[in-house]
């Protein structure tokens, strides 16, 4: 196993605020502001881009904020696209703590970027944000000229519990007979709501990741199933017939294993897959763009598996 990164190693040392407030008493706005607040504080100046457009999508269920990232070198007007779900362990995030993240994807592929946001946790619990995912999906599709890419030419991705969010929308577009995705791009995803991996008896302290049974318990609530395969798609007794996957995740990371053992499912039910798994990193690392230059390699070689998947 690799060493922590000597800049993570550093940071991970200095001593906690004490006067901090635990995510798991705040009220879900302020933790969301607070978040929001920290994830900008390290971010990196944000790209340029040739065009970039808020507007709302409506679903059946929800009205939902979305942000649309025409990269640099677009050139046509059925660009390939990638829809994206932010991270934010289902109870905070939205298209502005991503946005960086999201620039680079689009400027580095070439594809437009939609950023989509989906209804959060504790005030809508699960399956509210699977549904949301895959709504949002279907919405991109069928409004594909308006938005100016090609229907045939989708990838949807995510990082974190917006990864969970992305492979619920496949599963839903594989149960449903489409949209048709080409690719699952997935950066430390969720995939495992009820097992304790060793990654996470490892590094669920002291990882700047440590309260994801709380991000659990209130994205299911009492009453929700953790192995349902819409919540923890590794359950999932049929993984066959998904679109083909390009799966990253970090050593330090609590969720380092159940994002390698979803690639392996994968495998073993036909589906393509590539794994990689960045040693030195810890969870959320493609963020911290203002601290590390391992965020925007890791996000440039996503970029690329994009643009090779949707050429």
């Amino acid at each position: 196993m690799s060493d922590l990164h000597p800049i993570l190693k550093d940071i991970l040392a200095q001593p906690e605020n004490p006067n901090a407030v635990p995510v798991e008493v705040q009220d879900p706005d302020d933790a969301r502001e607070e978040w929001k607040a920290d994830m900008a504080a390290v971010d990196a100046p944000a790209p340029r881009m040739r065009e970039l457009v808020d507007f709302f999508i409506e679903t059946k269920s929800a009205v939902l904020m979305a942000r649309r990232y025409v990269p640099l070198i677009a050139t046509s007007q059925a660009n390939p696209a990638l829809v994206y779900f932010h991270g934010g362990g289902f109870i905070r995030g939205d298209i502005e703590t991503h946005d960086s993240v999201c620039r680079v994807l689009a400027n580095s592929s070439g594809c437009v970027v939609i950023s989509a946001e989906y209804r959060l946790a504790p005030e809508h619990r699960f399956p509210a944000g699977a549904q949301d995912a895959y709504d949002v999906v279907q919405y991109v599709s069928a409004n594909a000229d308006r938005l100016g890419i090609d229907p045939e030419r989708i990838a949807v991705g995510g990082d974190s519990a917006g990864g969970n969010m992305a492979i619920a929308a496949c599963l839903q577009a594989k149960r449903n007979g489409g949209p048709n995705i080409r690719l699952q791009l997935l950066i430390y995803p969720v995939t495992d709501l009820a097992t304790e991996t060793e990654s996470k008896r490892l590094f669920s302290e002291g990882y700047l990741l440590n309260s994801m049974p709380f991000y659990i318990a209130s994205y299911l609530g009492p009453d929700g199933n953790s192995e349902d395969e819409l919540a923890s798609p590794v359950f999932a007794k049929d993984l066959s017939g998904l679109p083909p996957a390009y799966i990253i995740t970090a050593g330090y990371d609590p969720l380092r294993d159940e994002g390698e053992n979803f690639a392996s499912r994968l495998a073993e039910h036909g589906t393509l897959v590539e794994y990689k798994c960045y040693g030195q990193m810890i969870h959320g690392f493609v963020s911290l763009r203002g601290l590390l230059a391992e965020a925007d390699s890791a996000l440039i070689g996503c970029a690329m598996k994009l643009a090779s998947a949707l050429k």
